[in-house]
């Protein structure tokens, strides 16, 4: 039984919406008079605050953090703590995006875009490739089974199906935006 194939399988979306934002920042930086960044960004906000966090982050914080932290799950290190803090590091980036919306300024909204960007490519892959392995040879079978039913009601909790499909509808609509848009300027 794994605990956290559905976990990468969302970090996979994640990262699709990080590319396709990064590539809104790029577009910003090349064209600085364009303010498709500002019109679109408090979608990709709205984004990041709702399914990467509120929906993603709520099941690692409040569950498979919990059960990490359990005796005997963790042996010989604890990346907890380093996890929790970037996870508030990129919070802090979006908070960042949210005053450059405010005071309408593109640069500084680029930058933030790409320094959460670059944050997140770097902690999905080591929740990836480090703290999910260890999930997964820690916990026992009655953990796992605990932790996929924590997962079912946060799952429930934020309607999952709906979720998923807004966000997948957006997605397409951001990157058809961004196409016609650098088609026009080309």
């Amino acid at each position: 039984m794994n605990v956290t194939d559905t976990l990468s399988q969302e970090h996979q979306f994640i990262l699709q919406y990080v590319t396709l934002m990064q590539h809104y920042a790029d577009f910003a930086e090349r064209y600085p008079e364009s303010i498709l960044l500002l019109q679109q960004a408090p979608r990709f906000i709205k984004f990041i605050e709702e399914f990467a966090d509120q929906f993603h982050h709520a099941k690692e914080e409040e569950h498979l953090f919990r059960f990490m932290a359990e005796p005997s799950v963790l042996t010989h290190c604890n990346p907890l703590p380093q996890m929790l803090a970037e996870h508030g590091q990129a919070r802090a980036f979006v908070s960042d995006m949210h005053e450059a919306l405010a005071s309408k300024q593109v640069n500084k909204l680029a930058v933030a875009v790409k320094g959460y960007a670059q944050l997140l490519k770097e902690h999905i892959f080591k929740e990836d490739n480090i703290l999910y392995p260890m999930a997964e040879r820690g916990m026992s079978d009655a953990q796992k089974a605990a932790l996929l039913q924590a997962y079912a009601e946060t799952e429930q909790k934020h309607d999952s199906a709906a979720i998923w499909a807004h966000y997948h509808a957006l997605q397409a609509e951001l990157e058809q935006t961004l196409t016609q848009t650098i088609n026009t300027v080309d």
